[in-house]
């Protein structure tokens, strides 16, 4: 019996996969934290009424195709050692998110660099009505421009390998559309574009990129949350349906606490893979953005 069920839980979500036809809606989740305290946790915050900004646009095809897949795994920096190794030595195309002004920051830069994998800047970011600190040093919602240079800058000192940056926490942050114009000038006078974790459904990320003249993207899933059950696998794995015939890859964030996480991502890994689909580097992804 136990077979069987192993068999019959793939082809469901095969069939659920190809058979969804819905374009999709935000994931209303929220970032977690570091990897050797309890994670943190930011309550998402709602949309009370029609936001003034805009919102990410996508494209659209009439086909049935599965757009490509960007695993991005955030929170590194806390810890070295084997479990470090170990999520180094996932498929090279997924990329990891570095917190700065960790112990580990620099080692797991480097070690992620070497194996191959791409490597962005977890920005600690203000949160809205959380009492969770986002890190000793941060930028908050109305943070001046100097600041924000100052802190970006050094933060890219630490982890020069970088080519993107996304937000840790930051609901309050990057509902600031003043604030997320400084930011983005700043990333974009160094290279360096970003990738909204969308910790808010007000995020003003897209209309300061489009003010700013930089790529700006959004993630679309959290794989570990609410946890990394097989239950919840499958449900991320069936909700990827949602996502055919857009043009933009479907960008999906995980975290580096605890080898349940890595053992969980290894798991989707081989699930989505074995399906046919494709985990691409943000380069591959963004080919005209990205040298």
């Amino acid at each position: 019996m136990a077979k069987a069920t192993k068999l019959i839980i793939p082809i469901i979500i095969l069939l659920t996969l190809f058979a969804c036809k819905s374009k999709p809606k935000a994931e209303n989740t929220a970032d977690l934290g570091t990897d050797t305290k309890q994670p943190s946790y930011e309550e998402p915050q709602a949309e009370s009424k029609p936001s003034v900004l805009q919102s990410f646009k996508y494209s659209w095809t009439a086909s049935d195709e599965m757009p490509n897949i960007v695993i991005i795994i955030d929170d590194f920096g806390n810890s070295a050692g084997q479990l470090l190794e170990d999520f180094a030595d996932l498929p090279s195309e997924i990329v990891f998110a570095i917190l700065p002004d960790l112990p580990h920051s620099k080692t797991a830069a480097n070690i992620g660099s070497q194996k191959g994998h791409e490597i962005i800047i977890h920005i600690p970011m203000e949160a809205e009505n959380s009492n969770i600190s986002p890190g000793q040093r941060f930028i908050s919602k109305n943070a001046a421009e100097g600041e924000i240079e100052d802190l970006i800058e050094d933060f890219y000192n630490q982890i020069p390998m970088a080519i993107a940056a996304n937000n840790h926490m930051g609901s309050a942050t990057t509902a600031n559309l003043d604030t997320m114009n400084r930011i983005l000038k700043v990333l974009k006078n160094n290279g360096l574009f970003f990738i909204d974790s969308a910790t808010t459904a007000q995020s003003a990320v897209y209309t300061a990129g489009i003010e700013q003249g930089i790529l700006t993207a959004r993630r679309d899933i959290f794989l570990d949350v609410p946890d990394v059950s097989d239950e919840t696998l499958a449900e991320k794995i069936n909700s990827l349906g949602k996502y055919k015939g857009r043009k933009e890859p479907i960008i999906i964030i995980s975290h580096c606490h605890n080898r349940d996480k890595l053992v969980a991502m290894q798991k989707f890994i081989t699930q989505i893979e074995g399906m046919g689909l494709r985990i691409v580097s943000l380069r591959d992804a963004f080919p005209n953005v990205v040298l």
